[in-house]
């Protein structure tokens, strides 16, 4: 928006002595031509930009006319900054350089560096899901219905959903909204989403209850993990898969062992009997059961079946 471009300008220039249309116009992301037109906005708002010719010139606002504006402290401006580039990092718009450029305007003095640095974006393909992301939002943003083609545990179905919020957790994206066909809030998986469309269609918000995201079994799992009568699963694994296993597991299910030992033992709470041997096999030839006898079993049969489907 052109107001928010302004602003930016404006804090561009009190943040520093001068700035040549180049250098605004990079910031900004806009050509120079609209930093011209924008400068000429601002003359005719009241606000004193001076030109300066020669090779150092550029533009910049009358000393006195400059205003203190540190709101934020070094830690607040920091904390700012990372998380709207965590949101860069997953955006295709070009809204967050302004945004940032008001925050921390100043490119010639050394920013508040963050110790967080969160880029939520794919390793392989940065951009992959962006555009979705965007639309997602453009719909919650303007109050558009949108209809999805979406894949549960219940099967394939079609979905008209108003959508309120993007959630992301456990490295999963979400999208929060009242389903038309339930009428209730759901919470649906983006990954899940095989295609979807923004209808044109506006809807009323309806109250919003605080989003709940933890489950029942999220919490018994918890007070399974300290519970001394859960029956624990018990994995060997060969010590040079030790990083790949914790990448998948966590580290605190990892027993120690003793540094010339070849094989480690990894063990963790049976909570569900079917989602353990599923997450077993995902671990590949990397694990092998041990304990109870009935994963055990149940993994073989699983083999097994695999083993006859790719025979035939």
């Amino acid at each position: 928006m052109k107001i928010d471009r302004l602003l930016s300008l404006v804090n561009l220039l009190t943040e520093n002595d001068r700035m040549t249309a180049k250098g605004l116009s990079e910031r900004l992301e806009v050509s120079k031509r609209t930093i011209y037109r924008d400068i000429e906005t601002l003359n005719l708002a009241g606000i004193p930009i001076i030109s300066y010719s020669g090779i150092h010139g550029g533009y910049g606002i009358v000393d006195g006319y400059k205003v203190s504006k540190h709101v934020f402290s070094t830690e607040d401006i920091s904390t700012i900054m990372t998380g709207l580039s965590a949101i860069q990092s997953i955006s295709t718009s070009s809204e967050i350089s302004p945004l940032l450029a008001k925050i921390a305007p100043n490119t010639s003095r050394q920013q508040p560096q963050s110790d967080l640095l969160i880029d939520l974006s794919s390793w392989y393909k940065p951009n992959e899901g962006n555009n979705k992301l965007d639309d997602l939002r453009q719909a919650i943003a303007t109050q558009q219905i949108i209809v999805i083609q979406y894949h549960s545990k219940k099967g394939y179905s079609e979905r008209k959903i108003e959508p309120y919020k993007l959630i992301f957790k456990a490295s999963h994206w979400y999208l929060y909204g009242f389903c038309l066909k339930r009428k209730a809030f759901r919470i649906f998986k983006l990954t899940r989403i095989q295609t979807y469309a923004l209808l044109g269609e506006t809807f009323e918000s309806r109250p919003l209850d605080p989003v709940e995201l933890t489950r029942e079994s999220k919490i018994d799992y918890l007070e399974a993990m300290v519970s001394p009568d859960v029956q624990q699963i018990v994995l060997i694994y060969e010590r040079k898969d030790k990083l790949y296993l914790i990448d998948k597991l966590g580290a605190e299910f990892f027993q120690e062992h003793e540094k010339d030992s070849t094989i480690g033992t990894i063990v963790f709470p049976l909570i569900n009997h079917k989602k353990s041997v599923d997450f077993i096999l995902r671990l590949q030839d990397k694990v092998r059961v041990v304990e109870p006898p009935s994963i055990v079993e149940a993994v073989k049969a699983k083999i097994e079946e695999m083993y006859f489907l790719y025979k035939s």
